[in-house]
């Protein structure tokens, strides 16, 4: 594989390293009392290049300078988001999946409870997630079903869109209310035109506020859209609205910073389209893990945004993951195992140790 170019930036660190190692070569040279102090700085300055270098190298967005080639972006883009030039790359993923960043599965964001009908809009609600990040969250609450809605729009990236800043007009992906409709793996009618729109509306309403690896990260809106149709609220009949009726939209900029090498995960098309509820929220959230560790039913009861009593929802935790140990679930979600007692569970998935079977054999 041939070896991603470096950004100015970086290239001017590493001049700099060696730039010291010379220093360091050169001391060796020395037979006076100098000699130590001036291996000593030299080192000193060379651990602390080396660390600023490995800051840049986990970066959200590798910088790609405006002339590398597009095996160096496609190569580049297999791990993180990338820049090239002024434009902006989402990574790319695999088939049959959706990139997702981290932060947003295994939190209550995508909530396993149902919206109620009239949920009213929250300003900067804390947004229980796992980890270190914090979220909040101006809008109105969301579901599976927006997650499965913005999943959809994600899926649009994989190829090479570029993402623009909000205070442009570029950028926008002009799809008919059918073609959203087959990319969700729903039939198109009046029922299914409502949703889409609604939920479009709720995403682009969601305003966050996401800190991880220490950076703040504003997202104005999870998506913007823009519609071309004839509905005109729920009394709108099959005669107003029509499948060749069109939305336009667009994943922001700053959606980038979400997508560090360590930050987003292939979501399987199973875990994204084919459940609901808790059921949705659980194949989300370990979809993001690539091994089996003990958590508190607590923890995932507060990540999960259930509404039920804990004792209730201990109840269908265990249905859940009972459910999928069924041999007809995808072999992405599918769970192999789960140990549960009151108060934890400890959950192991076929694919991690398919996974940790390859490992052993390579």
């Amino acid at each position: 594989m041939a070896k991603t170019k470096k950004s100015k930036l970086e290239q001017h660190v590493d001049s700099l390293t060696e730039q010291v190692n010379a220093a360091m070569a050169a001391a060796d040279t020395l037979q006076d009392e100098n000699k130590p102090l001036l291996r000593a700085a030299a080192k000193t300055v060379t651990g602390v290049l080396q660390r600023e270098l490995r800051k840049l190298e986990q970066a959200p967005v590798l910088k790609l300078p405006e002339n590398a080639s597009d095996k160096e972006l496609k190569e580049a883009r297999l791990r993180r988001a990338v820049s090239r030039g002024k434009s902006l790359y989402l990574p790319s993923w695999k088939d049959m999946a959706v990139g997702f960043p981290n932060v947003l599965l295994r939190s209550a964001l995508f909530a396993a409870c149902n919206p109620p009908p009239k949920n009213e809009a929250v300003f900067e609600k804390p947004i229980a997630t796992q980890g270190d990040a914090t979220l909040k969250m101006t809008g109105h609450q969301l579901g599976h079903y927006d997650r499965q809605v913005f999943a959809a729009c994600l899926r649009y990236y994989r190829n090479g869109l570029t993402l623009h800043a909000a205070d442009t007009d570029l950028g926008w992906i002009e799809v008919s209310f059918w073609q959203l409709a087959q990319d969700l793996n729903v039939p198109y009618g009046l029922n299914s035109h409502i949703a889409i729109r609604e939920s479009l509306i709720r995403l682009s309403a969601a305003h966050l506020r996401i800190q991880t690896n220490r950076q703040d990260i504003p997202l104005p809106r999870l998506i913007d859209v823009k519609f071309d149709d004839g509905y005109q609220g729920r009394t709108s009949s099959s005669k107003n609205v029509k499948g060749r009726d069109t939305v336009a939209f667009r994943i922001l900029d700053a959606m980038a910073e979400l997508f560090g090498p360590e930050d987003w995960s292939n979501v399987s098309d199973a875990a994204i389209f084919d459940y609901s509820g808790l059921h949705a929220w659980v194949t989300g959230f370990f979809s993001t893990h690539r091994e089996d560790f003990p958590l508190k039913i607590k923890d995932l009861y507060d990540f999960s945004g259930s509404v039920c009593e804990l004792r209730e929802f201990r109840r269908r935790l265990k249905d859940t993951l009972s459910k999928l140990q069924s041999p007809e679930t995808d072999v992405q979600v599918r769970v192999e195992r789960f140990e549960m007692d009151k108060e934890n569970v400890r959950v192991y998935l076929v694919r991690w140790q398919k996974s940790q079977d390859k490992a052993a054999t390579s």
